[in-house]
């Protein structure tokens, strides 16, 4: 199976925006969820959210250590203690930042059932997770960091930034 999604660098718009909720899980969203994994695949992360693919919707994949967790409509219900990590992220190429997270979370979410689930995590999971569903909430890694770090990932971020929009004008002129 191919996929036609494609991962979406910052500073895309549909980043920034709090994801629609999915009003049912169909054979539609199943189907978007094969895609992804064969992409996360391909990319070789952990997770990803579906506005990184372009779809404004409130779905993200999460694969690690042979577990897979669709999410649909995910959030966090309680969080717990502090923990920095440092933290990569698909949109973001080849930039690590420190960001602090919550060090225990309790999620709820729908399966690709569309079954209820809640979880208790923490250690990398619970990371993987709020990393996630901060996409899907509109909020990257950058916007978790204090001012003087932002600062000083910028010339990093103007890099992202310059070949995006080199990779947005090739595809215009494909068009």
């Amino acid at each position: 199976m191919e996929t036609k999604l494609k991962i979406l660098t910052w500073p895309n718009q549909i980043l920034c925006k709090k994801c629609n909720k999915v009003k049912s899980v169909d054979d539609k969203i199943r189907k978007i969820f094969n895609e992804m994994r064969l992409l996360l695949i391909e990319a070789k992360g952990v997770g990803l959210a579906a506005n990184q693919v372009g779809l404004d919707l409130s779905l993200a994949l999460i694969e690690i250590e042979d577990k897979i967790f669709k999410l649909v409509n995910p959030c966090i219900t309680k969080r717990e203690g502090k923990v920095k990590f440092l933290e990569g992220c698909l949109s973001f190429p080849e930039l690590e930042v420190e960001v602090e997270r919550a060090k225990k979370v309790w999620v709820s979410y729908l399966n690709e059932h569309g079954e209820p689930i809640d979880l208790e995590l923490d250690g990398i999971l619970s990371i993987i997770f709020q990393h996630e569903i901060d996409h899907l909430n509109g909020i990257l890694i950058t916007s978790r960091l204090p001012f003087l770090k932002k600062l000083k990932i910028a010339p990093k971020l103007n890099v992202i930034k310059k070949k995006t929009k080199n990779e947005l004008s090739k595809q215009a002129k494909k068009s």
